[in-house]
């Protein structure tokens, strides 16, 4: 079953438009899509997040349908209750739901992780730069000091 939730992921998530249709995701776990189409009308959220755009059907016939962007995708999917699903569907929709939700979980942690590392590299570099400045003004320094410890600092005077 892993195999078939993570199949039906994958074609959710690469989806080539801004839009995800409905009704594919419903038929596959038979949900009603019509109910769906009706809660998403009356969310707010997903009311703006939604569209109807023309989807072919099998028999060549194009009919417009219900499609989500992205954001309400996710939020719908993550209201949608699992008891509504059949028995035998109900594990690999709850995995499906945990796969969406730790996909975008783990891409937002992973933009912030990257942006954390960025930042703190480059406050290393920052940091790399002034102490090699130091660095190099202190052995400028030590190599005056030892210089003058060790050796008498004598006038010498062109002679012709």
């Amino acid at each position: 079953m892993k195999n078939t939730e993570l199949q039906m992921f994958e074609k959710t998530i690469q989806n080539d438009e801004n839009f995800i249709f409905i009704k594919p995701l419903c038929d596959f776990f038979g949900i009603n899509h019509e109910r769906q189409g009706d809660r998403i009308k009356n969310d707010v959220i997903l009311a703006r997040s939604s569209t109807k755009k023309s989807m072919m059907m099998a028999n060549g016939h194009t009919y417009p349908r219900i499609c989500l962007d992205k954001k309400g995708f996710i939020r719908w999917i993550q209201i949608i209750n699992p008891n509504i699903v059949s028995v035998e569907l109900r594990e690999t929709f709850i995995n499906y739901q945990e796969m969406v939700f730790d996909y975008l979980y783990g891409a937002a942690e992973e933009n912030n992780l990257i942006g954390k590392l960025n930042k703190e590299i480059q406050e290393m570099k920052q940091n790399y730069s002034q102490m090699g400045s130091a660095i190099r003004n202190h052995q400028v320094h030590l190599t005056d000091a030892l210089n003058k410890r060790y050796q008498y600092q004598l006038p010498f005077e062109e002679t012709n």
